[in-house]
């Protein structure tokens, strides 16, 4: 009896450890850059019809006019006070999301940056994940996980992801490890000085930063190279690292 009691709490842990596996954070971001889905806005209709009388405000209380496209809005409760707030996607110049909390029968704005909502994750807090391309002179991607917690205040992560690194084949298995050496865009030392043409700035080949003695997390392996999540308080990077 004692043999089988430890073998199903045994059972039982690994069970835990590969349901928490599968919800790392981490890897949900790492599967929305190589496979962003194209988000549906679910459509209230009644909620729609309600809002359309409101007036919106933004960060700075200027009042501004939407004309809401249902398709592009998406009414929930973000901050959990009871009231349906507002994610709205504005495609009027670019790509931006906006949300907007309901005070009243207004609606303020509390958050607007580049880029698409992707996913939503809802719980004890909700969960936002929103994708900015990279184009132009922008030569990093970018997805930001946004947490808002009851009090409305919002916690931004960021992961940055250059053009010219590809997420491919990437390990099953994430581990950390400790490192020091340049991070670089592809997995080929490239030292050659030239001017950004956007900028003017000098940079150096493929480098985007140093690390020195930093603690890592090891996406692919490749010779001797590793593909890296480098993380500094609130924002990662994704590069190449010699071993």
């Amino acid at each position: 009896m004692k043999i089988k009691t430890f073998s199903l709490a045994m059972w039982c842990m690994i069970l835990i450890l590969i349901a928490c596996a599968s919800n790392n954070p981490l890897e949900k971001k790492l599967e929305l850059f190589q496979t962003p889905p194209g988000y549906q806005y679910p459509i209230d209709s009644t909620g729609y019809s309600e809002i359309k009388s409101s007036i919106f405000f933004t960060k700075n209380s200027n009042t501004e006019v939407f004309t809401m496209n249902s398709n592009n809005l998406y009414l929930v409760d973000f901050n959990n006070d009871g009231e349906k707030d507002i994610i709205y996607l504005d495609k009027r110049h670019y790509q931006r999301t906006v949300l907007l909390e309901k005070r009243g029968n207004n609606f303020v704005e509390i958050f607007s940056e580049p880029g698409r909502l992707v996913d939503v994750k809802q719980g004890k807090k909700t969960t936002f994940f929103v994708l900015n391309n990279a184009i132009g002179c922008l030569n990093e991607a970018s997805l930001s996980e946004l947490m808002i917690k009851d009090d409305t205040v919002i916690v931004e992560n960021i992961l940055t992801l250059h053009v010219d690194t590809k997420l491919n084949n990437i390990n099953k298995t994430l581990k950390t490890q400790r490192v020091s050496g340049v991070l670089r865009t592809q997995a080929v030392v490239d030292d050659t000085k030239k001017n950004d043409p956007c900028t003017g700035d000098v940079k150096i080949g493929n480098q985007l930063r140093t690390i020195e003695d930093k603690v890592v997390t090891i996406i692919k392996n490749q010779d001797e190279w590793l593909l890296v999540v480098f993380k500094e308080v609130d924002r990662s990077m994704i590069g190449w690292v010699k071993i």
